[in-house]
């Protein structure tokens, strides 16, 4: 049964919230692994001591927030972020057809250091703690298209700056490490390129590039990654895509 919170003089969340919290912890304790079929929905209410149409609303939350995929005739998943149609799902840049565009890494470097006073205030870092700092420059057909400047708090990825290979994508990343990504911010606007971004892009200095300032967050609505993003997207195969 659902332990419900009591009623205070502090606004509780409403009941299918409270079901879609106690959905979400199973899913991020392991009982469902991604790709895993959740219980039948006469199963779940039965458990949580619910209606079948609290139930159903906070299946819909779920599935809203891409957490879970629910497909008829054959019940409802645990989504797997690790899975090549959900890869790029907060990443803007498309090409023509729609499909995420996201190229080939060419280059990563990556170092544990201390944070910007930018990057503290956006993870929330506290006195003394350190980011793993990566700079990365992915390639299509062989040409630059993009700069990523991306830094991780330590304290959520212990370790990761001295591993010699990691998933490239964040929603993989994340997925290894027992988070899951469940929305990002994202600022967007044209900027001449930095003296990095034009080198990493094969570019004359202060050209004009599209930047992409993104801040991703976890379903505990903690922040996990901050990234700013240069893209070269002169080519018409390459478009914007804002949702």
């Amino acid at each position: 049964m659902l332990a419900v919170q009591s009623n205070t003089r502090f606004q509780v969340k409403p009941l299918y919230m409270q079901v879609r919290d106690a959905l979400l912890e199973r899913i991020k304790d392991g009982q469902w692994r991604p790709g895993a079929s959740l219980p039948s929905e006469i199963d779940l209410y039965r458990q949580l001591g619910v209606s079948l149409g609290t139930l159903r609303k906070a299946l819909g939350v779920l599935e809203n927030e891409q957490l879970i995929v629910r497909e008829p005739g054959r019940g409802t998943f645990v989504r797997d972020h690790q899975a090549a149609q959900a890869l790029g799902r907060f990443n803007p840049i498309r090409s023509a057809d729609g499909a995420p565009l996201r190229g080939q890494v060419k280059s990563r470097k990556v170092k544990l250091t201390s944070p910007t006073p930018a990057e503290k205030a956006a993870l929330r870092l506290q006195a003394g703690e350190q980011v793993v700092r990566i700079h990365r420059i992915r390639v299509l057909d062989e040409r630059p298209f993009a700069y990523e400047q991306i830094a991780l708090s330590e304290r959520r990825f212990p370790g990761l700056a001295g591993e010699a290979g990691f998933p490239d994508e964040l929603e993989e990343l994340a997925q290894d490490r027992g988070m899951i990504l469940a929305r990002a911010e994202a600022k967007v606007r044209l900027a001449p390129a930095s003296s990095a971004a034009a080198q990493a892009l094969s570019l004359a200095e202060r050209a004009p590039v599209l930047s992409v300032e993104r801040l991703a967050f976890d379903t505990d609505q903690e922040p996990i990654e901050t990234m700013t993003a240069y893209y070269n997207l002169h080519d018409e195969y390459c478009r914007l895509e804002l949702r």
